[in-house]
């Protein structure tokens, strides 16, 4: 395996290059502006109130808040807020509009795909660099996931800054490179566990370079170090802790069939590499084994596989959990890319139909887990009007919350169903002031509610909006 990169420019190479940043950029500019939407609207919503709320009130950092009110704590239970804070430093900038969030993970999904061009620089060259950064460009989850305003790009940005900062470390000697490793990762960590898997890959690294010292510090030290910004984070936060259990319950989920179907059927074709791509990686992967080059991805896909399994109750379900398994495919469809350019020109040709096909296969895989825009709007708007922004609500949304209260851009609490008359007079005892519903009240419910005086005031999009207030002497 190539450690080195030729000194000499690939002008080839470096024009793949630049069309996988453009096409990205291109292809991302399509809802630069949307709201949460669509698959995860939920989540995203979450995300962004977070992000909303530390720029309306100027929040300290280590204060991330939703808009549901809770009365354990004043602070998210979360993952670190980095890019909710990076977020409202950019609405500072250009106001609280979502072209902010979407170019605060445009930018960082463009890292990505830099960082891992100077990675595989370093392993194989940088025609397969070149190629492997294309291939991850046109990733399916890693594309999607470049669209919402979630915060798994950035772990998966930070991780790779581990990954080429361990690479510098290992070929200067220099310990800054291998401090500034540990600390992307760890912040890395902070956002996901799941980046501690590519540890068995710098572990990897560190053992083929003969006669270092340094690998020891890789084997030992590196990963205590790592580990620690998710250890204070958690304790601090209490973050993860009611989840703690449940990895020692995998086994109910992992040996399932829904499991084995997305993560070893389903998803590497059809998301992490894609169906366009599926050629180029079975080459890569044969060339691979042939020449004793694949132990290092089948190290790094193995890890992998072992912290998804360790997580299936969750990772069978959200397939943002399996980003980490698209970068060594992508380098491994790189690879096979490479060799067919080389082995002659009908299979340049090929090369040019998988990389013309990638875009339309991409689009084709994630088009309909886009939602409409509308209602947000709908709901924005209609709320300025009748719901003061000083007032809380009882919103109705099996979310919990997080898609209604956004939407709204009002704090409260949530119901499941308009039927919870008791947590809805709970919620006006804490201060809730407006009722807001999928449905108009029944009879039934409304005389159930009849000490609160629900009166109808407007509609919110397809919501039925009610001002509450407890009678006197209640």
């Amino acid at each position: 395996m190539n450690t080195t990169a030729s000194s000499e420019p690939d002008r080839g190479a470096r024009l793949v290059l630049g069309a996988a940043l453009l096409l990205f950029v291109i292809m991302h500019l399509y809802y630069i502006n949307a709201p949460p939407n669509g698959y995860h609207q939920w989540r995203e919503s979450d995300t962004a109130a977070v992000s909303l709320n530390y720029y309306q009130e100027n929040l300290p950092f280590l204060t991330p808040r939703t808009m549901e009110l809770e009365s354990s704590s004043d602070r998210a239970n979360m993952e670190f807020p980095i890019y909710c804070y990076l977020t409202s430093l950019a609405y500072h900038v250009i106001g609280p509009s979502h072209v902010a969030g979407h170019l605060v993970i445009l930018i960082a999904a463009c890292g990505c795909i830099w960082l891992l061009y100077l990675i595989v620089k370093r392993l194989h060259g940088e025609r397969v660099a070149a190629y492997g950064a294309y291939a991850f460009s046109m990733s399916p989850l890693f594309s999607f996931y470049s669209y919402k305003m979630m915060p798994d790009i950035l772990m998966l940005l930070l991780m790779l800054a581990a990954i080429y900062l361990m690479q510098r470390y290992l070929s200067s000697g220099s310990l800054l490179p291998a401090m500034l490793s540990v600390a992307a990762l760890g912040l890395a960590a902070c956002i996901k566990p799941l980046a501690l898997s590519v540890y068995p890959a710098l572990v990897w690294l560190a053992w083929r370079e003969k006669g270092r010292t340094g690998k020891t510090l890789v084997v030992t030290v590196y990963p205590l170090l790592a580990a620690t910004p998710l250890a204070l984070w958690i304790l601090t936060t209490g973050w993860l802790t009611g989840r703690v259990g449940h990895v020692f319950d995998f086994c109910q989920y992992l040996f399932t069939l829904l499991f084995f179907k997305k993560i070893f059927l389903q998803w590497p074709s059809e998301l992490w590499i894609g169906w366009v791509m599926v050629p180029a990686f079975a080459i890569g992967l044969w060339q691979l084994v042939k020449r004793r080059q694949a132990g290092f991805y089948g190290f790094w896909v193995l890890s992998g596989l072992v912290l998804l399994a360790l997580l299936a109750r969750y990772s069978r379900q959200h397939d943002y959990y399996s980003l980490i398994m698209v970068v060594p495919l992508a380098i491994v469809s790189g690879y096979g890319l490479q060799w067919l350019y080389e082995s002659g020109r009908w299979r340049r040709n090929v090369v040019i139909l998988l990389m013309v096909l990638a875009p339309l296969g991409v689009v084709a895989r994630i088009h309909t887990r886009f939602g409409s825009t509308d209602e947000f709007y709908e709901v924005r708007t209609a709320t300025e009007v009748i719901i003061p922004r000083s007032s809380k609500v009882v919103v109705e949304d099996v979310t919990r919350g997080a898609v209604r209260l956004y939407q709204m851009n009002r704090k409260g609490w949530y119901i499941r169903s308009n039927e919870e008359i008791h947590r809805i007079q709970e919620c006006v005892d804490n201060g809730a002031q407006f009722l807001v519903l999928q449905e108009e009240l029944d009879e039934e419910t409304h005389a159930a509610l009849m000490n609160l005086a629900p009166a109808l005031t407007g509609r919110l999009g397809s919501m039925y909006c009610y001002l509450v207030t407890r009678e006197s002497g209640e």
